[in-house]
Order: structure tokens, then C-alpha cells, then sequence
């Protein structure tokens, strides 16, 4: 008896149930005197894009070694959408003798000129279709974009209540507080910890709260009510980004320094390497010049200096370098004054002038650009000059809402703050005050912690 394989295949969206074309397949086969060996089936799997489907390649797999003797499917647009993928089955049947019917088409031979011919215009029928739908649906993403509505359907966004206009209150209250402490100077790895201990629920599958997790969350442009369009920012006639229709969970300016700071590859927050297991990880500095790194000896911690990176001579006890340091720093808090917040809001004011100058000089190009006046050479060249303009002062702006809010305590409370303060965010301190702590030799052998060995190197305000 010819034994066959029966090909399954739906797409998301699609109306046409997996069980309701197994059984019509089946049907079929009972009809022709054909036995079912084994069922095929790509679930949520376009036939028209380029994606793997991994039953499709396991069925060609099988007509190649004589596993079954050929296939059953519902209709063509289930077995392919591509000419090529249409090729490929051809090919199998060249190879050796085969069977092939769909439900719908039941009379279609891939053995016959005839029958090959009617299954390529199917094909290509289907091919066609798939990309008017494609082109269409293309477009309606685009006005929903320049719109600012959402795109619809998909997952719930987490922050955002199901249908994804109105927040939802706990998980906006989550994203508001990460964003806060991100911005204190407290690292991801140490948010998220406190997360998990706390037992919030995240964003999609995953159990934990992970660095990764917490960043791609925190960067996204709809946390701060900005329309992305395929992966990038939608920007409206006059060059601004466009306002989404649903509430922000952050405004602007919150999520573009948070941003900035997660997406600087040149800080250390970005990368997870601010939280280290000991406070002056990365602080105190070698005579060589190399930083000094924690590591555990004899019961307690030290810094080493790395033989990989430094000389890797230097060596000493951590305890007493922490409490000297971290006394230094305590008293230089205390004695400083608090900064006039005037300065920082006038300085934001005048870099919003700024950037709404340059996206109005950058919308009166496009404007020129579309009408025809300039050519498509210059208008590249100016554009790619003046979006630059427009990005370094968004991240200035971004840099001046950061450092307005990494502020250090100070004055008299500096020391309660300090106690309450977790590992992160006291790490996050030291390294707002202080550029390094360099550590100076000492006469060989054991000898008594001397402060004198352990200069600080003051961070001079920008």
C-alpha cells in the first residue's frame, strides 16, 4: 500500500484550524487507498516569508530517502507560496516515482507537464496574494504609525493594560521606580535582585529579572509614548518624533537619559560590570596604573592588582581600605553645597530650544527634498549631517536630566543616606565623587594600615 506523508501548515492569524485540514487530508487518503504514515506540520509558520519551516524540510527529508511515497495537503497555498519551495518538491518527484494530491485540488499530477503547469500558476496565484496582503498590511502599519495608534494585536505590553492605551497601574509603578534607581546610579544586576526578592512579575516568560530583560524594557520608545515604526523611532513632517495616542509610562526626558545611560557602551552601569562584590572594585589604581580588582584570601577580601592587565605585585587587605575610603568620602559629602537647581533647568531649557531648532531645520530640508528642489545626492548628505545635530543634542539633554538626578547626598544627612543606601547604589556614589583612588607602595613585609598609602583622586564637576 502507498504509505504518504499528510503536510499541515497555519500562519498566525489564520482561519483555517490545523485539526479541520488533517481530517479532510485524511479523508482523502482513505478515498484513494493511500495509508498515512506520519503528519507534518508547521505551526505559526509563513510559507511566503523566509523562515525555516522545520516539517516542511523534515517531509523532504523523507521523500528522499523513501520514508513515504509521497504527500497529502489541504490546498497549495499550505504546501508553498514560493515558487521555489514549489522547485524543490518537483525536484523530489524527478528523483524517484510519487504521489501528490491536495484536498481542494485532488486531480493536480506533479508527474505530468500538465499538472506541474496548474501547480506553478497555483503557486504563483498564491505568491501574488500573499504579497498584495503583504504591501497592504505594509502600508496600514505605516498610517497607524504616523498616527500614533498602536499597531494592534500581538502580546500585552507590559507596563500597559490589554489593548495597550491605558497603564496599568503596578507594572507602570515598576518600570517608574527601575527607571529611578537606574538613574541614582543603582545598577541593573541590583534591581533586578530586589525585584526577584520582592517576587514582581516580568515582562513575558521569563521567571527572573534579568539585566537584559530590565534594559530592553527600559529603552523601548513606548515607555515614553514615541510611536517606533519597524524598528526605528516614526518621525512626523516637521522631524519630531511622533506622540503616541496611549499614556507614557516616563516622560520623555526620564527615558531618554535612562537610555543614554544603558546604551552607553563606554560606561561600565551598561555592561553589568558596576556591580561587583566589593566596593573599590575598579576604584583603587595600582602604582602600575592598572585598576585593582576583589578577590577573597585567607578568609578575607583583598584587592589584587591583575597580572593579565597590570603588574599583579600589588596586594592589600580590603577591609580597612573600604572604611578609609568610604570615611573620605562621607566627609567630603558633608562639607559640599547643594547645587542651585536653576542652573540644570535653564540648561535644559536652552538645549529644548536647540533641538526644536534643528528638527524644524531638518523638516524644512525633507520639505525641500519632497517638493523637488534639491537632489537626491544632496539631500542624503545634508540630512545624514543635520539628523546628527539633532541626536548628539537629544543626548546632551539626556546627559544634563542624568546628572541632575545622580546627584550625591549631601550636607548633613549625607551619612543616614549613606547607611540606607544597598552595594549598588553606594558603588554608584564612589564613582560620582571620585575618579580613583591610588594606591601608593609601602616598605615590604606586614605593616599597619597607613591612610597616607591611599590618595583620593576627586572628580572635578564638568
Amino acid at each position: 500500500m502507498t504509505q504518504v506523508g499528510i503536510y499541515l501548515r497555519i500562519s498566525d492569524g489564520d482561519d483555517l484550524p490545523i485539526k479541520r485540514q488533517e481530517t479532510d487530508a485524511r479523508a482523502l487518503c482513505k478515498r484513494l487507498g493511500w495509508s498515512v504514515a506520519t503528519v507534518y506540520a508547521d505551526v505559526s509558520i509563513s510559507a511566503f516569508k523566509d523562515v525555516v519551516r522545520p516539517d516542511w524540510e523534515r517531509m523532504l527529508a523523507d521523500l528522499k530517502s523513501g520514508a513515504i511515497d509521497g504527500v497529502v495537503s489541504y490546498d497549495w497555498d499550505r504546501i508553498a507560496r514560493k515558487p521555489k519551495d514549489l522547485e524543490r518538491l518537483i525536484d523530489r518527484y524527478d528523483a524517484r516515482p510519487l504521489v501528490f494530491a491536495t484536498v481542494t485540488q485532488s486531480d493536480v499530477d506533479l508527474s505530468t507537464p500538465d499538472g506541474r503547469f496548474i501547480a506553478r500558476l497555483m503557486v504563483n496565484f498564491a505568491s501574488k496574494s500573499s504579497a498584495d496582503m503583504s504591501r497592504r498590511l505594509t502600508r496600514k502599519q505605516r498610517e497607524l504609525a504616523e498616527a500614533g495608534k498602536p499597531s494592534g494585536g500581538g502580546t500585552r505590553a507590559f507596563g500597559w493594560t490589554r489593548g495597550g492605551m491605558e497603564l496599568e497601574p503596578t507594572e507602570a509603578a515598576v518600570i517608574q521606580e527601575a527607571a529611578k534607581r537606574i538613574l541614582a546610579g543603582e545598577s541593573p544586576n541590583s534591581v533586578c535582585r530586589e525585584l526577584d526578592e520582592r517576587g514582581v512579575p516580568t515582562p513575558g516568560r521569563s521567571p527572573k529579572w534579568e539585566p537584559g530583560v530590565l534594559k530592553r524594557l527600559l529603552i523601548r520608545p513606548r515607555i515614553a509614548g514615541i510611536r517606533q515604526h519597524q524598528g526605528a523611532i516614526m518621525l512626523s513632517d516637521s522631524g519630531e518624533p511622533v506622540r503616541a495616542v496611549w499614556e507614557p509610562a516616563l516622560d520623555v526626558e526620564t527615558w531618554e537619559a535612562v537610555r543614554a545611560l544603558l546604551t552607553d557602551p563606554e560606561r561600565e552601569i551598561g555592561r553589568g560590570k558596576d556591580d561587583r562584590k566589593y566596593l573599590l572594585s575598579g576604584v583603587l589604581r595600582c602604582q602600575c596604573g592598572a585598576k585593582m580588582y576583589g578577590v577573597h584570601k585567607k578568609g578575607k577580601h583583598h584587592y589584587q592588582c591583575p597580572i593579565y592587565r597590570g603588574c599583579g605585585n600589588t596586594c592589600r587587605v580590603g577591609a580597612p581600605i573600604d572604611e578609609h575610603v568610604t570615611e573620605l568620602v562621607l566627609r567630603y559629602l558633608e562639607h559640599q553645597e547643594l547645587a542651585p537647581v536653576a542652573t540644570d533647568i535653564d540648561v535644559s531649557h536652552k538645549v529644548d530650544e536647540d533641538i526644536e531648532a534643528a528638527e524644524h531645520s531638518l523638516a524644512a530640508l525633507i520639505a525641500q527634498w519632497g517638493a523637488g528642489n534639491i537632489s537626491d545626492s544632496v539631500f542624503f548628505s545634508a540630512q545624514a549631517k543635520k539628523e546628527a545635530v539633532v541626536n548628539r543634542l537629544r543626548r546632551e539633554r539626556a546627559n544634563t536630566r542624568r546628572k541632575a538626578t545622580l546627584s550625591a547626598p549631601v550636607g548633613p544627612g549625607v551619612r543616614q543616606a549613606w547607611a540606607q543606601a544597598n552595594h549598588s547604589q553606594k558603588r554608584a556614589i564612589l564613582h560620582e565623587v571620585l575618579t580613583a583612588v591610588l594606591v601608593k607602595p609601602k616598605p615590604p613585609g606586614r605593616t599597619p594600615f597607613r591612610p597616607e598609602y591611599y590618595l583620593p583622586v576627586w572628580r572635578v564637576a564638568d
